[in-house]
């Protein structure tokens, strides 16, 4: 559990879980975090982890025809999103919990303007004018820093540089004032000098909305400059959680050192990356033990045949590891 209780949004032991031709792929297996209000939390990970689908769990957004929420609660402001009908999940979506995709080429509309886009957000939440709505895009078009916004407001898509587009999700995403913002990946398809001009607009918006952000990604040095708490997961799990001063001074979780020895480095002579050896399991077999026990350098018989325990250390700070002290 999150050392942060009784936050605006709190997961607990959630598993998430898609049919396919090999088997039920438990790609969320057990994973439990809480949000603050205002604050910024990271989820990180290696691709395929379940960083994304855990977002997709929280909006209810996982198709039904190949995957289900098969436990777990999911509670917003303490409302049960699991069982919440669809009609008031259509309401909270884009209103009080909104989402940045990662590739915002795909997520906008390519037929419709970016101002059109914005206002029907506006529109179907907050029941204003059409005029409103446009008025309101064209705001939020210059909140993102958008030059030209009004202008912009009648162009489409494929008009727009990656790190507009990008603006213009997080303005739709920002449109209707929510209380919640889920941002995957956020920057990933973007050069490293507009990856720096959105996560610092993103935390600008944060301090001037309210707004509490989870932050997905596979990048510890956005997790670094950006979040006030990390959760890292690994093979659908949560392996540990820290305030980021904590898990960057002292990360527990072997899988977690491994992930910081692979950051390149400007001030040490290193011949070449380390790296991470052995395969992720696969999520369509039960795992017996800790999930990273064969990749492990410090696993030991215990590991490969019996759950570790989440440890507590103090101060917020967990990791799920045999070999982990209180």
């Amino acid at each position: 559990m999150s050392g942060n209780s009784g936050g605006i949004l709190e997961v607990r032991d959630l598993h998430t879980q898609f049919n396919t031709l090999d088997g039920v792929v438990r790609a969320v297996d057990g994973v439990s975090f809480d949000l603050a209000r205002g604050e910024t939390l990271g989820i990180v990970g290696e691709s395929g982890c379940g960083k994304s689908v855990t977002a997709l769990s929280i909006l209810r957004l996982i198709p039904p025809e190949t995957g289900r929420i098969a436990s777990g609660s999911i509670k917003f402001e303490g409302e049960e999103l699991t069982t919440l009908g669809e009609e008031a999940m259509k309401r909270l979506r884009g209103h009080r919990i909104s989402m940045i995709f990662q590739e915002p080429m795909t997520s906008l509309n390519p037929v419709l303007t970016v101002g059109t886009q914005i206002a029907e957000n506006v529109t179907r939440h907050l029941g204003v004018s059409k005029k409103a709505a446009r008025e309101r895009a064209c705001e939020m078009l210059d909140l993102v820093r958008i030059a030209d916004a009004r202008r912009r407001l009648d162009e489409y898509p494929h008009q727009l540089s990656g790190g507009m587009r990008q603006r213009v999700m997080i303005a739709m995403a920002l449109s209707c004032d929510p209380q919640v913002l889920i941002a995957d990946e956020p920057t990933t398809a973007l050069d490293v000098t507009i990856q720096a001009q959105i996560l610092d607009l993103m935390l600008d918006l944060k301090e001037k909305t309210g707004t509490a952000i989870v932050l997905i990604t596979h990048d510890l040095g956005v997790v670094a400059e950006t979040t006030q708490r990390v959760v890292v997961m690994y093979a659908g799990r949560k392996v540990e959680e820290a305030p980021v001063e904590a898990l960057f001074d002292n990360p527990l979780h072997p899988y977690t050192r491994g992930l910081m020895a692979a950051i390149p480095r400007l001030d040490v002579d290193a011949p070449r990356l380390q790296e991470i050896p052995g395969m992720v399991p696969l999520l369509t077999r039960p795992i017996v033990g800790c999930a990273f026990a064969a990749r492990c350098p410090i696993a030991t018989e215990r590991c490969r045949t019996a759950a570790p325990p989440m440890v507590d250390v103090g101060g917020g700070h967990t990791a799920l590891c045999w070999e982990v002290t209180p």
